[in-house]
């Protein structure tokens, strides 16, 4: 049955728009925990039902009558991907409930590796709530204003499975989406920003590198009707520089919008500039040698999920984020944890003498002054390998169509190598190649060097 056609389930999702989407401006700090401790007991009761999770709890002797506050939650062990991959497809799901009544979703598999996971209809509405209160901070309203959503919706992805595959075939009213247009940030850059030309709209999200493309050709004379309020940018580290140019170009003011697969929201940035936990959607721990970090201190992301009745998501620690907890409060009026700075992800670093760890913010940095340096975009493709802790060699797949339009090769290439050795310092070779693909299912980043005899002493 069609969870719309329920009035039960109507009603819930009436009162979750009514109430929760605000709800971090409505209620207190010590409510906030209160709230935190109650959902998180529902979920480790939900997860007992779940055979990966009862299995593990069983294992480590804790059972849910153990779990009263979030505190507990040290208590419980950590989950991995692997052990979500073992238990698939039955085991990741609870004994009471069926799985035609879910949508499975997958991570994008950026290390090579993805990951199913289970949503139900209720994970799916939530997760689109979340983005309407980032949105809301912005005066935002999706009923009155018009919306570019730039997502990945590839077959696999998690926002296929929550539009293509969870809302549109489910929701009986089209017409709620009328101001809201739907692009896939896998289509040529030149045919999105056509896209959005024609639909003119008020806020435009998407992820970093698309508006990075979208902001260059605008400043080359395409999408001349295109004159946002907001954009938000998520899906990697956005870095100084190309934020301003994305903003200087489009004549709007662009915020930060963090989330994962397996999680959904997780993060906004507000009208000051904080970075604000979805915390009563989720319980972030931000852990270091399994100890909690300093507030500013960066640390392993550790990620429990509030809500759901799919695959649970609790102490999960394989979104392998590098995140800084900021503990000093902001001066708006949203309740609850806030985050410092994101790092990018940990299994996507290159390891440096001297026991440093490059981490994604950096790359991304590099290859933006390609966009906002040279103005172009004809680097399409990219891949690093490192092939030991002083020799790292980095693959670019160059547009053919644009080769002779703009800077040479040769250009970006020394931009390129340049910006590495500022980053990696000059006892590490950097090697910058040109291929002709890379592949699209294979891990972007490569490292051949033995992490288990490796001791994190920085991260630059």
């Amino acid at each position: 049955m069609n969870p719309f056609y329920n009035p039960i389930f109507l009603s819930k999702i009436a009162k979750a728009y009514l109430f929760d989407i605000q709800r971090l401006k409505k209620i207190s700090d010590v409510k906030l925990k209160r709230y935190q401790d109650h959902q998180l007991k529902k979920m480790v009761r939900f997860a007992y039902t779940v055979p990966l999770y009862h299995d593990k709890y069983k294992k480590a002797r804790v059972h849910p009558n153990d779990i009263s506050v979030i505190k507990d939650l040290r208590k419980l062990p950590l989950i991995s991907k692997e052990d979500i991959k073992q238990y698939y497809p039955d085991g990741i799901i609870s004994s009471k409930t069926s799985r035609e009544q879910l949508v499975e979703i997958a991570t994008s598999g950026t290390t090579g590796k993805s990951l199913s996971i289970y949503v139900d209809m209720f994970d799916i509405v939530t997760g689109l709530f979340g983005y309407l209160r980032t949105i809301r901070e912005y005066e935002i309203n999706w009923r009155k204003h018009r919306l570019t959503i730039i997502g990945d919706f590839a077959s696999h992805t998690a926002e296929s499975g929550y539009v293509t595959k969870g809302l549109q075939p489910r929701l009986p009213f089209d017409f709620l989406f009328r101001n809201i247009q739907w692009l896939d940030t896998n289509d040529e850059p030149k045919k999105i920003i056509k896209k959005i030309n024609r639909f003119n709209p008020d806020f435009i999200g998407g992820y970093v590198g698309m508006l990075g493309h979208l902001a260059l050709l605008k400043e080359k004379g395409f999408g001349k009707n295109i004159s946002p309020k907001y954009i938000a940018a998520t899906g990697a580290v956005l870095d100084k520089t190309l934020k301003e140019f994305i903003e200087t170009t489009f004549d709007a003011h662009l915020f930060e919008v963090y989330g994962a697969t397996e999680t959904g929201p997780i993060a906004f940035e507000c009208k000051q500039g904080g970075y604000h936990i979805m915390s009563d959607l989720l319980y972030l721990e931000f852990l270091k040698d399994d100890m909690p970090v300093n507030s500013g201190e960066a640390g392993k992301l550790v990620v429990t999920k509030l809500f759901g009745r799919g695959t649970p998501i609790i102490r999960y620690d394989a979104i392998n984020d590098i995140v800084s907890p900021r503990y000093e409060k902001c001066n708006c009026d949203i309740s609850g944890e806030m985050i410092q700075k994101i790092f990018g992800r940990d299994d996507l670093s290159l390891l440096l003498p001297g026991g440093r760890v490059l981490l994604p913010s950096s790359f991304s940095e590099i290859y933006s002054r390609v966009l906002y340096g040279l103005k172009t975009n004809k680097l399409k493709d990219t891949r690093i390998i490192q092939h030991n802790l002083t020799k790292i060699e980095i693959q670019i797949v160059i547009d053919d169509k644009t080769r002779g339009v703009g800077p040479s090769v040769e250009e970006i290439f020394s931009l390129i190598r340049k910006g590495f050795h500022e980053k990696v310092g000059p006892e590490v070779e950097i090697f910058v190649k040109e291929v002709k693909k890379v592949s699209k299912g294979g891990p972007r980043i490569i490292s051949k060097v033995d992490k288990s005899k490796f001791r994190i002493k920085e991260y630059v």
